[in-house]
């Protein structure tokens, strides 16, 4: 029997370790330890710690609702249903990245515009 893996989502825990003990795919951990290390910036931390708030949230509810479930067909639909989350919780991911992003070229922007309309 598979057991789950819990990682605690805290503010003690250091992101890095938290992404790995979030047991993500591997292909989605390396893009969050890659943006991370790219863009080491509290926002970035916050928006991935909530990510991982809510995967692991998701996994205990899987393991609650799998070990529940009396037949096959509920387990994949338990499944089914962990996948949707999964993907929700990527897409409000990068929807929150991306308005990081926009926000951090708007302010660079309005610098570049402030300085340039100083300069005589």
């Amino acid at each position: 029997m598979i057991q789950p893996h819990k990682a605690s989502v805290t503010k003690d825990g250091g992101i890095y370790q938290l992404i790995y003990e979030s047991n993500l795919d591997s292909k989605l951990e390396q893009i969050l330890i890659g943006l991370m290390k790219d863009n080491p910036s509290s926002k970035i931390e916050t928006t991935i710690r909530k990510f991982l708030l809510y995967v692991q949230h998701s996994t205990e509810n899987f393991w609650s609702i799998y070990y529940n479930a009396k037949t096959y067909q509920e387990k994949l639909d338990c499944y089914y249903q962990f996948s949707k989350n999964q993907c929700l919780a990527t897409e409000v991911l990068i929807r929150d990245l991306d308005s990081l992003s926009s926000e951090e070229e708007i302010k660079e922007n309005l610098n570049s515009i402030l300085k340039e309309g100083f300069t005589f």
